[in-house]
């Protein structure tokens, strides 16, 4: 299999398959090393393909209604806070905080389902999360099916006193 075929096979997994896949396993699929998947996936970003990294593996950019919000609450309230925009119909896209040397510092996040958050929250677990960077205020992109999914979850927000208006 050439390289383009390659890539070609890529974009039709990223496009059928609605979850991250991991650069391991394309890797495991194309019997190439990662690196040789890292080198694709960045040939096809060139290309102007809408690709994102999550911690979960490369996804396509959705097109769907996307809205950002504005929090602050403490790490022992991380859980909380995801689980609600989660099970309120938004998938929280990336966090943004603002960083007094860098600028705004994004993470790609792409949690969608309670699997995604039991994830993440390991991931965190032995490190500290960008919340926390300015006293746990940051902003987060998060996809949703419909206004009224939108207006349900900055009221649950809102009501945890985590929303910052």
């Amino acid at each position: 299999m050439t390289s383009e075929e390659r890539r070609h096979k890529i974009m039709s997994l990223l496009r059928m398959n609605g979850r991250a896949i991991t650069g391991n396993e394309f890797a495991e699929m194309f019997s190439v090393t990662r690196q040789v998947i890292v080198k694709d996936i960045a040939i096809l970003k060139a290309e102007g393909i809408d690709i994102i990294s999550t911690h979960a593996g490369y996804k396509l950019k959705s097109n769907k209604n996307i809205k950002i919000i504005a929090v602050k609450h403490t790490e022992d309230q991380i859980r909380k806070e995801l689980e609600t925009i989660v099970e309120n119909g938004g998938k929280v896209l990336d966090i943004t905080v603002e960083h007094p040397i860098y600028g705004e510092l994004t993470g790609n996040l792409g949690l969608e389902n309670q699997i995604d958050i039991e994830i993440f929250m390991a991931k965190i677990k032995n490190s500290k999360p960008l919340a926390i960077i300015n006293d746990g205020l940051h902003l987060h992109r998060i996809e949703i099916d419909s206004e009224e999914s939108f207006v349900n979850i900055k009221q649950k927000l809102d009501d945890l006193g985590i929303l910052v208006k």
